[in-house]
């Protein structure tokens, strides 16, 4: 197995899940419908001990066989998650691991998603051995894509997943980062 290491950005320090996370996903992300809402697997309303099975499924994986889920912490806070999911996620682009995050609706417009995005991408860069990282985002999730557009990911494809909290399917952009793209991106900054 494969132990995840301590991200540190300039604001942020991104951990490992741990099993006592559980509550702290809850209550931040699980019980607020503006978070669970661009989320596929999350119910609403909030199905008490959703978190704790989502952490328990997790926490003592293997992260390169399942995903690699990082706590975004300011300060010592939870204040979201960022993880990257093992390829085989995203039927158009099998053999591409994935990112996905959320941030608290109360730690939002200030820069910790890009930030946290970034970490878990050179941490994904440096693990996997790919050509390329994908992500998808509900289409009309404007703010997700926007993030995903500055960091450097261009579209591929559309897809529909089922979105447990709206109890229907959605329409999702599949999105990939070339890792000569993130390498040039990164050199400018």
């Amino acid at each position: 197995m494969t132990n995840l290491p301590e991200l540190r950005t300039r604001r942020l320090i991104l951990r490992p899940l741990e099993a006592n996370d559980a509550a702290a996903i809850a209550d931040l992300g699980g019980r607020d419908f503006e978070i669970v809402r661009w989320l596929t697997g999350a119910s609403w309303p909030y199905v008490e001990g959703e978190a704790e099975d989502f952490v328990s499924k997790i926490v003592g994986t293997n992260p390169m066989e399942t995903e690699a889920d990082f706590v975004i912490t300011l300060g010592g806070v939870f204040i979201g998650v960022a993880a990257i999911q093992a390829p085989g996620d995203l039927e158009d682009l099998p053999d591409l691991p994935t990112v996905g995050y959320w941030i608290g609706r109360a730690f939002q417009g200030h820069g910790y998603a890009t930030e946290a995005v970034e970490a878990v991408l050179e941490w994904a860069f440096d693990n996997y051995d790919a050509e390329a990282i994908a992500a998808r985002a509900f289409e009309d999730n404007s703010r997700s894509r926007g993030l995903l557009r500055k960091m450097g990911f261009k579209p591929y494809s559309l897809t529909e997943r089922f979105a447990k909290a709206l109890d229907r399917r959605v329409s999702n952009v599949v999105v990939r980062l070339e890792r000569n793209d993130f390498e040039a991106r990164r050199e400018l900054a």
